[in-house]
C-alpha cells in the first residue's frame, strides 16, 4: 500500500482518537475550565489507590477549558492545584466516581483565597426539536445572586421575566429548555431589572443545543463577563462591552460642573464635594466633556477597559481644573470585614493626607488628586484596605503634614462585606468629608 493510501487510511482512526480525547476506549472522559480570575494556571490530579502520580490536566490557564484526560472508570481522590505545585498543596480535593465513557467538566472559580469548582455534566439528553437546551452556573461568587434574561432583542426588561432567577454564586441554574432562535442575553441583580451587569445584543441558540452559560468576574468586581461552553464543544468567551463611571467633584469655589464620558452624562450643575452615582459607559476610547461654572475645560480622551470600575475626580480651580482617573475596586470585602479607601479632593490645600479606622491606619501620605499613598508603585490603584466592620467605628483622617485632625467620626457604620471610599473636599480650614458606601 503506498504512503498516501496509508495515510487516506489512517486518518479516520486519528479524527476518531482527538474527538474521543486521550486514554482507552471506555475511558470517562474529564476537562477543566478555569474561569477563575485569581489562578493563572491550574493543574489537576486524580489519585487511585493513595497515588496521585503526575497531573492528568496540566497548566490550564485562567480563561480558558482543556481538552479532555481520558480517566480509567473507578473511584478516585479529584485534587485541584495552582500548576507546578503537587498534589500535597491542594487548593481544593473531592472524591469521585467515573463511568464508563462519561463526560464532565469541572469549573474552577475564585479569587485567589476563595477557590470553587463546580461540574458540567456533558450527558445531557438532546431536547425536543425546535429547541436549544441551557443552563447558567453563576462562577463569580463576588457578583452576588444574580437574574438571568434571555429576550428578543431590543425589549425592555420592565416587559420580560428572567429565565433564570437569584442564581447565586457558586450554583448552577439547571438545564431549561428554550426555543431556538436569535436573544439578547442580559444580567441583573436579583430581582432588579434596572441592576444590568452585563449586555449582549445577540446569541443564537440552535436546533437541540445544549449549551452552559457561565457568568465570570469582571475586573472592577461588579459587571460580570459570559463564557459559553457546548456540550463536548469549544468554549467562547464574551467579555462586557462597558465600564462604569462616576463623578467625583473637588474644585474649589465652583458653583456648579457637568461631567459626561462617551455622551453618558455624570453629573449636572453638581456642587463642590458632590459624588455621582456610577453610570454605564461603552469601553474603549471615550471623548471626556467637563464645563466648570459654565466654561469648557479642555480634557483628553480616556481609555475605560471593559468590566472596570472608576472614579472621575474633578478637583483645582475653576481657573486651573485638574483632573485624575482612579479604577475602583468593589469586590466585596471578606465577611465579617469591611473594604475602606481615602481619596483626597482637598483642592484648598496642598498637602497629603492619610486615614486611620479604629485608630490603625489605613492609608498614610496621600497626595491631592489620589487614593495612593506617595510614593506607591503605579498600578496598585485602588489602595483599599480590610477593616474589622462595626456599627462605632471611630474614622478620623488627618493632614499628613502638620497632623491636624481634619475629619473624626466616632460612630461609623461599617458594613460586612460592604466597600467604603472616604473621600476629603475642601481646605485645612474648612474640610469636608464624605464616606461613601460604594457597595
Amino acid at each position: 500500500m503506498s504512503s498516501l493510501m496509508r495515510g487516506a487510511a489512517l486518518a479516520p482512526v486519528l479524527l476518531a482518537l482527538v474527538l474521543s480525547g486521550c486514554g482507552n476506549s471506555g475511558d470517562a472522559q474529564i476537562r477543566l475550565l478555569n474561569a477563575s480570575a485569581g489562578y493563572a494556571a491550574l493543574d489537576v490530579y486524580f489519585e487511585e489507590s493513595g497515588t496521585a502520580g503526575t497531573p492528568q490536566l496540566n497548566d490550564v490557564a485562567s480563561g480558558s477549558v482543556s481538552g479532555y484526560a481520558g480517566i480509567a472508570p473507578a473511584a478516585y481522590t479529584v485534587y485541584f492545584t495552582s500548576h507546578g505545585v503537587g498534589a500535597a498543596n491542594a487548593l481544593s480535593s473531592r472524591s469521585e466516581t467515573f463511568s464508563n465513557s462519561e463526560r464532565r467538566t469541572y469549573v474552577a472559580y475564585g479569587d485567589s483565597g476563595s477557590f470553587g469548582v463546580m461540574e458540567i455534566n456533558e450527558q445531557q439528553g438532546a431536547p425536543n426539536g425546535g429547541y436549544a437546551s441551557v443552563e447558567v452556573l453563576n462562577a463569580d461568587p463576588d457578583a452576588g445572586s444574580l437574574d438571568v434574561y434571555l429576550t428578543t432583542p431590543g425589549v425592555p426588561l420592565s416587559n420580560a421575566s428572567p429565565n433564570f432567577s437569584a442564581v447565586a454564586g457558586g450554583k448552577s441554574a439547571g438545564f431549561s429548555s428554550i426555543p431556538q432562535g436569535t436573544y439578547e442575553l442580559r444580567i441583573t441583580g436579583a430581582g432588579k431589572n434596572t441592576d444590568l451587569r452585563f449586555d449582549l445584543p445577540t446569541l443564537t441558540l440552535a436546533n437541540q443545543q445544549i449549551l452552559s452559560l457561565i457568568i465570570t468576574e469582571a475586573p472592577g468586581g461588579y459587571l460580570v463577563n459570559v463564557m459559553a461552553l457546548p456540550q463536548k464543544g469549544s468554549l467562547t468567551t464574551y467579555t462586557n462591552a462597558d465600564a462604569r463611571v462616576r463623578a467625583a467633584i473637588g474644585v474649589s469655589g465652583a458653583s456648579n460642573v457637568t461631567a459626561a464620558v462617551g455622551g453618558t452624562n455624570l453629573v449636572s450643575a453638581a456642587p463642590a464635594a458632590a459624588i455621582g452615582t456610577y453610570q454605564l459607559v461603552p469601553a474603549g476610547n471615550q471623548a471626556v466633556t467637563l464645563t466648570v461654572n459654565g466654561a469648557a475645560a479642555a480634557v483628553p480622551n480616556q481609555t475605560l477597559t471593559a468590566g472596570q470600575d472608576y472614579t472621575f475626580l474633578v478637583y483645582g480651580t475653576p481657573a486651573s481644573v485638574r483632573e485624575s482617573w482612579l479604577a475602583d475596586s468593589n469586590i466585596p470585602a471578606l465577611s465579617g470585614y469591611s473594604s475602606v479607601r481615602l481619596i483626597n479632593a482637598m483642592s484648598g490645600s496642598g498637602d497629603p493626607i492619610s486615614l486611620s479606622v479604629n485608630f490603625m491606619p489605613v492609608a498614610t501620605n496621600v497626595p491631592l488628586g489620589s487614593d495612593l499613598p506617595s510614593g506607591a508603585a503605579s498600578g496598585t490603584s485602588p489602595y483599599n484596605t480590610q477593616v474589622i466592620a462595626t456599627t462605632t467605628g471611630t474614622v478620623t483622617v488627618t493632614d499628613y503634614t502638620t497632623s491636624q485632625t481634619l475629619y473624626s467620626q466616632t460612630t461609623a457604620t461599617l458594613g460586612s462585606g460592604n466597600v467604603y471610599s472616604m473621600f476629603m473636599f475642601g481646605s485645612t480650614s474648612t474640610p469636608v468629608g464624605v464616606l461613601s458606601q460604594d457597595r
